[in-house]
């Protein structure tokens, strides 16, 4: 059993990636392995961002845990229900990435959707309903931020509202001693909530475009600067 406080976390946004490697071929197992078109430069504790013809591959965010010549291992990346993953068809390609930028002075957090969807269903024989699960809603998280429009992240918001390019982000939650990734599309309202004796806010959304993929920490330490962290 395990539990942690979220106080004292820092949640990141991608900055700048690497150019784009393709993925050639993906393999069904308990750990993926991709085989490059050319020699990766990607590393041992890199963390990329995937696509995929995999749809439950395609946008999420993992960590290399070993590479050489043309073959990359995805860390805790499980691939082995060929129901979801069809053998054969995980081509795509990654990025890495270079360096994140932290949105700070984040003053609330909301989380919502991801709810289980049904359609009820009844037999002729049957004498009560059944429940069929469909499908989960979308999942959204919601920033509050107090506002100061010299912040660095401020511009990087912007640019993804605009483009709507699924970035990467990951909070880093040091009382877990772990790393949360996924995949988003941002919007940004930059226009201050403004009332008498309250702090001015703005409003960042992330719509999520992936699942979670957390990594555990050696320490509870946060990653220096901006860089990519390893374990």
């Amino acid at each position: 059993m395990g539990f942690a406080l979220p106080n004292g976390s820092h949640v990141y946004l991608a900055k700048t990636y690497a150019e784009a490697e393709t993925v050639t071929a993906a393999t069904n197992a308990a750990e993926t392995v991709f085989t490059t078109a050319e020699a990766t430069k990607a590393k041992a504790g890199d963390i990329i961002h995937i696509r995929s013809a995999w749809p439950g591959l395609d946008e999420v965010i993992a960590r290399v845990k070993e590479a050489s010549e043309s073959s990359v291992t995805l860390e805790d990346i499980n691939t082995l229900n060929t129901g979801d993953f069809a053998a054969g068809g995980g081509a795509g390609s990654f990025r890495v990435i270079k360096s994140w930028e932290e949105m700070s002075q984040i003053t609330e957090v909301a989380s919502s959707g991801g709810e289980q969807q049904s359609i009820q269903l009844q037999f002729l024989s049957d004498t009560t309903q059944r429940n069929v699960n469909t499908f989960k809603t979308a999942r959204v998280q919601t920033y509050t931020i107090a506002h100061d429009s010299s912040l660095p992240f401020y511009d990087l918001l912007r640019q993804a509202d605009s483009s709507q390019d699924t970035l990467a982000a990951y909070m880093f939650v040091p009382k877990a001693k772990e790393n949360r990734y996924w995949s988003a599309k941002a919007s940004f309202n930059d226009i201050p909530n403004t009332a008498v004796n309250t702090v001015e806010t703005v409003t960042a959304t992330l719509n999520l475009q992936s699942g979670l993929t957390a990594y555990k920490q050696a320490s509870a330490t946060a990653p220096a600067s901006a860089a990519a962290p390893k374990k």
